[in-house]
């Protein structure tokens, strides 16, 4: 029988295995360079692949929308994406809301105006009564120096009937006349 020795078995088992690695990392270099491209013209036809691909759209533009008045949206006349130029209406809010303030409002102010029409005939009284009550203050007072005046008068009345009757000049009944009106 054929005897080998283990040593140049194994410097056979290395040379293979080194020979092997080199194939293999040349191979993949291979796999690895730069893939073929081919460019053509496009034209319409069926659709040989379709790519899928994930990411953001920006738009080129941003504009920002907005209302001087809020509220809930009657008619609108644009869509997503679709163009618009500069002034052109976009929507418009339902003006129910805003007319419903509107008759408030304006019935607000005719129950103020209403208001003040009562407020002014209530001065318009209260000055008459102050003038009926200046007129009942000086009557009151010419009735008073009236009586005052009556008073004074049946006093002296009084006293001089009062010196008569003591010098029996006058009838007592004169004298109880005097004294009963004072």
């Amino acid at each position: 029988m054929i005897t080998i020795s283990k040593r140049p078995l194994s410097l056979l088992l290395v040379v293979i295995a080194l020979g092997a690695g080199i194939w293999g990392y040349l191979y993949a270099q291979d796999k690895g360079s730069a893939p073929g491209f081919r460019f053509e013209r496009a034209t319409r036809g069926p659709l040989v692949a379709a790519v899928a691909a994930t990411g953001n759209l920006n738009a080129v533009t941003t504009v920002q929308v907005g209302t001087q008045v809020s509220g809930q949206i009657k008619e609108l006349y644009a869509d997503f994406n679709s163009v618009v130029r500069q002034g052109q209406v976009v929507a418009r809010i339902d003006p129910a809301t805003f007319e419903a303030k509107v008759r408030q409002a304006r019935a607000d102010v005719d129950s103020a105006r209403a208001t003040v029409l009562n407020q002014q005939a209530q001065v318009e009284r209260a000055r008459a009564d102050v003038g009926n009550a200046r007129s009942s203050l000086a009557e009151g007072k010419a009735q008073t120096a009236r009586a005052q005046v009556t008073v004074a008068d049946t006093n002296r009345d009084l006293g001089r009937k009062g010196e008569l009757f003591q010098r029996t000049l006058i009838p007592k009944s004169d004298y109880d006349t005097a004294q009963a009106a004072y």
